[in-house]
């Protein structure tokens, strides 16, 4: 049974009124930076933040460092992870900044959306992209003239109305394969939001040209009680070969926590180096102020495992000088 609680008002009047000239012409520039990249492959692209956004103060610390670092990194182009909504296997847990909890703990999207927007806006007039992730269709309009880089989850990357909604994107988009570990699925996802596709959306039909900058995410898999990694030598060899065989774009990120890392954090960095012997495109990464995870410390996950600061940085001008060393 639904129970309708009420409109979302607040925040779409906000988006209406707060993106500024300045705002779209500064995300517009990131857009256009972005998909050039994933063309032309100039420098190594690292998305890097927290499991979840959650506390402005934290979120502005820590991307006040992060855009300190990317303008040391010449070789490295830097977008911010601020996942808006986090899913979970089982449903529970932390849901991310959107589901802003109120003091006698009930839900007011309206409140968290404006500020996953504040976070967002703040971020851009830093000088950093923008990511997200995909997760709730109706939210992608809440961000859409704000997010650079979307992504489409392991839980979401086989749903026909992510698939679909994905092919209509203008900008890049990250498909990590399915919690499973199956890069064939991930495959035939990217294949779908490569195509025109009609659909419903919103009360209405709509058709999509397809999206020719969505590109895969190997992020490892879990099976039988077990973590497997997949961003070996030979798993992204075999993971371009069966792109380019059905035609697809063989950029391949690797997401260096998450299955790949046994959600261990401090894996990451033995998962750099692997990933870039691998030859992967770019990767993408998990770090806050600080290590760890544990819901309510300021600074430090909600969710999953993160790298320090201290650690992001290292690893970062670790891999910037290795690019700059391949000269």
């Amino acid at each position: 049974m639904f129970i309708k609680q009420k409109n979302l008002q607040k925040a779409s009047q906000y988006i209406s009124k707060v993106s500024s000239e300045s705002v779209r012409e500064i995300k517009a520039q990131f857009d256009s930076v972005l998909k050039d990249n994933m063309l032309q492959r100039d420098r190594f692209t690292v998305v890097c933040g927290p499991c979840s956004a959650d506390d402005p103060v934290a979120l502005e610390q820590y991307l006040r460092r992060l855009k300190s670092i990317a303008d040391k990194c010449e070789r490295l182009l830097v977008v911010a992870r601020i996942y808006t909504a986090k899913p979970h296997s089982n449903g529970k847990g932390y849901k991310g900044s959107a589901f802003h909890l109120t003091a006698d703990e009930n839900v007011d999207l309206d409140e968290g959306i404006l500020r996953c927007r504040k976070m967002m806006l703040h971020c851009i007039e830093l000088g950093l992209p923008v990511a997200d992730e995909l997760l709730y269709p109706e939210l992608y309009e809440c961000f859409k003239d704000l997010v650079s880089y979307w992504f489409v989850g392991a839980r979401s990357s086989e749903d026909a109305l992510h698939r679909n909604l994905a092919s209509g994107l203008d900008v890049v988009c990250g498909v990590k394969n399915s919690t499973d570990g199956d890069v064939e699925k991930v495959a035939d996802s990217l294949y779908a939001i490569g195509s025109p596709n009609v659909f419903p959306y919103c009360g209405a039909q709509v058709a999509t040209s397809g999206n020719k900058y969505a590109h895969i995410v190997l992020r490892g898999g879990f099976k039988n009680g077990i973590f497997t990694n997949n961003i070996s030598v030979e798993d992204v060899a075999q993971a371009k070969k069966l792109l380019c065989n059905r035609g697809l774009n063989d950029y391949v990120m690797a997401d260096l926590n998450h299955a790949n890392s046994g959600k261990i954090a401090q894996n990451q960095i033995e998962n750099a180096a692997i990933a870039l012997k691998s030859g992967v495109n770019g990767i993408m990464m998990e770090s806050y102020l600080y290590s760890g995870s544990s819901y309510g410390r300021f600074g430090m996950s909600q969710t999953d495992d993160c790298l320090d600061i201290e650690n992001t940085e290292l690893l970062l001008r670790q891999i910037n000088a290795y690019f700059e060393n391949k000269r």
